[in-house]
């Protein structure tokens, strides 16, 4: 486990994305070689994720995962799924806002309908990954953990290199719950609330449509630095 002790707890310290991922980027530096690759998980890890590959000139793929949402309570989830089928559940969510078997089929055939348009808006073509040997898993934030634990696990069954967890800020408990999973977390600011948004000064909600262009414009810089999906 990688922070920055002096930003633990710290609320507004990013303007914005590309703020923080340079902060990131500085942090991961030492660890990156020809045999390192990004894996961006949209849609908020999208400008982290190239800002850093093009700062550290690094290749860069999209880790396609979903969330699964709890209807009724806003931006709050209760697991995620990813491309290949990898799905990881927060029961204890589950338990504690009573979420039916129906609800959860729900968000499963949501969840599987925004990797669908992921993979039509960020292009469906699947990175070769056997010749990295290092994989850095990078988002905006780490809130309940289970978007990059499914992330993680997913990668494991089917590569074996090794797999940093990385993001500019995060809650503690989403912290300790990718322990065990990924090989080293950096994050510069871990603090005992769950928003992400609280870290930021600007963060204003990325839809398909907005990481579609970013990403779009990245591949007109830096076309060889994209590997596409994972």
């Amino acid at each position: 486990m990688v922070e920055r002790m002096c930003l633990r707890e710290r609320l507004k310290i990013y303007r914005d994305r590309v703020h923080a991922a340079k902060i990131l980027a500085n942090m991961i530096e030492d660890l990156v070689d020809d045999d390192t690759c990004l894996a961006a998980i949209p849609n908020g890890g999208v400008p982290i994720g190239v800002t850093i590959a093009e700062t550290l000139d690094i290749d860069l793929g999209l880790m396609m995962v979903a969330r699964l949402l709890i209807p009724w309570e806003g931006m709050r989830g209760f697991g995620a799924l990813s491309s290949d089928g990898m799905l990881e559940i927060n029961w204890e969510n589950v338990k504690r806002f009573n979420i039916a078997q129906e609800v959860v089929e729900r968000q499963l055939r949501s969840a599987r309908g925004k990797i669908d348009e992921m993979l039509r808006r960020f292009g469906s073509k699947a990175a070769e990954i056997s010749r990295y040997r290092t994989m850095i898993l990078v988002d905006d934030g780490i809130a309940s953990g289970y978007t990059m634990l499914t992330s993680i696990k997913s990668i494991r069954r089917r590569w074996k290199g090794r797999i940093i967890a990385a993001a500019p800020t995060g809650f503690k408990d989403g912290i300790n719950l990718l322990k065990d999973a990924a090989d080293m977390i950096i994050c510069p600011n871990i603090k005992s609330t769950i928003h992400i948004r609280d870290t930021y000064i600007d963060f204003p909600k990325l839809d398909y449509e907005e990481a579609e262009k970013i990403l779009r414009e990245f591949k007109e810089r830096s076309p060889s630095l994209f590997i596409g999906y994972i």
